[in-house]
């Protein structure tokens, strides 16, 4: 009998730097409780490849240690790959196809797929998956689609769902009783995503630099702007699978997808990756149960934090329900900085109710803590459906939500409030300040986009 064959495609547009993981936890996930073929094809990284040559022949020749050099060419190859996105997602919204959609498609029927499970990850990626779901179904392919960015209108095209036991269930459905290894209770969900269908020249990256995730979503689950699966339950992943990962995956950097991790499951972490001498990267909240760690955690080879600050000012970080305090993350990012470790400080202007002080209060923050800070990363508040702020605006200052709808892409939001900065205002003032905000990083602009490439700076 012939084992059905599972494609799992990752579609553009996003910067090809990092091998995705969503694919790849999916084939591990597939893996383990199906009986049947499976192979992921990142088309993201494909199309780039094919589309800016020069930059990959560039890239060959450039020193990945070096921050200028090294953030130079990422600069270049954002500041040219930008327009092609815009492009050709107008290109989708006018019903033509966008560049390489042949190409492409040639890919996946190379790998003779009963079934095509696309993965969208950003709203971008729609684009194109609408248009790959379209030909598909005309030469008679099954597709399916998942992901946190599918949208209503992708599921007009082919059949969404909603996680990975539902596509389990498809496959199963399709395969027939005797390809599946578990029963839906037997499901095993904890799994080592497998990164070996990648073909390392196809990123616009110097060295491998490979995504874990060590929970199933954030432990702390209070900011009012964030939508990142508040609702779901907070489950830790086994240490032993992310070791196994680390080591199958023949790779040595290594960065965590998670929101943030917890003090104590950080230095667990740190415990076991120590010993496999690799480096990694996290994103952390700058509370005061972290001082008197660094030195730990930069001994087993934690290289870079990106660090959830996002404002200087007291009350707007309280309204943000962040818990934390400014004068302990200060203290946080000075000791970080003294153990070798990289700090990123993302920051977030224009929070429902901020004033143009507050906004300077952030400013001086920032200046203030100069000396700690590797990169600032700034951008403007923007509400989302399923946050907080969405759910109780009265709560945050916000007196009307307005919804606009797009021909594509989820609706845009935008609101008004009973005090403070507009979000047109937040941005001029952000503008105003572009100079001083850009004066503050030690690394080319090209690292706010290219977060973890960080680590492979000397």
């Amino acid at each position: 009998m012939k084992i059905m064959k599972v494609l799992l495609v990752y579609p553009p547009f996003c910067p090809p730097t990092v091998r995705p993981y969503s694919i790849s936890y999916m084939k591990g996930f597939l893996a383990t409780n199906l009986d049947v073929e499976i192979k992921c094809l990142d088309l993201n990284a494909k199309y780039h490849k094919k589309m800016f040559p020069k930059f990959y022949e560039r890239l060959e020749r450039v020193d990945g240690r070096d921050a200028n050099q090294y953030g130079k060419l990422l600069g270049e190859f954002l500041e040219d790959a930008r327009p092609t996105y815009s492009i050709n997602n107008k290109k989708v919204v006018c019903g033509e196809k966008p560049d390489l959609t042949d190409e492409m498609l040639d890919l996946i029927l190379q790998e003779k797929p009963d079934i095509v499970a696309i993965s969208l990850v950003y709203s971008s990626q729609c684009f194109h998956a609408m248009v790959l779901a379209d030909e598909l179904a005309k030469i008679g392919i099954n597709c399916v689609a998942g992901g946190p960015a599918v949208n209503p209108q992708l599921a007009g095209k082919c059949r969404c769902l909603k996680n990975e036991v539902e596509l389990y269930g498809q496959i199963a459905k399709i395969a027939g009783e005797q390809s599946r290894k578990n029963t839906a209770s037997e499901l095993d969900c904890w799994v080592i995503p497998d990164y070996s269908d990648y073909d390392s020249e196809d990123y616009f990256a110097a060295e491998t630099v490979i995504p874990l995730k060590s929970s199933s979503t954030c432990f702390y689950k209070q900011c009012a702007f964030c939508t990142h699966f508040r609702k779901a339950p907070y489950l830790e992943v086994d240490i032993e699978l992310i070791k196994q990962t680390i080591q199958r995956s023949g790779a040595k950097n290594f960065f965590f997808i998670d929101d943030t991790i917890p003090r104590e499951r950080l230095l667990a972490l740190a415990s076991a990756l120590k010993p496999l001498k690799v480096k990694w990267w996290a994103q952390l909240r700058p509370t005061k149960d972290m001082l008197g760690t660094f030195d730990e955690l930069a001994a087993a080879g934690l290289k870079a934090i990106c660090w959830g600050v996002e404002s200087g000012s007291q009350r707007i970080l309280d309204l943000m329900e962040k818990g934390t305090k400014v004068e302990d993350v200060s203290e946080v990012l000075k000791q970080s900085h003294a153990a070798g470790i990289k700090n990123t400080a993302y920051i977030m202007f224009g929070f429902p109710t901020e004033t143009k002080e507050e906004f300077m209060e952030t400013l001086n923050f920032l200046k203030s803590n100069s000396e700690s800070l590797f990169i600032v990363s700034t951008t403007v508040f923007g509400l989302q459906k399923g946050s907080k702020a969405y759910e109780n605006p009265s709560n945050y200052g916000i007196t009307e939500i307005i919804e606009e709808k797009r021909e594509l892409l989820d609706e845009r939001l935008t609101y008004k409030t009973s005090s403070g900065m507009t979000k047109e205002e937040a941005k001029e003032m952000r503008q105003r300040f572009i100079k001083s905000i850009r004066k503050l990083n030690k690394a080319p602009p090209a690292f706010k986009d290219y977060k973890e490439q960080v680590l492979l700076l000397d």
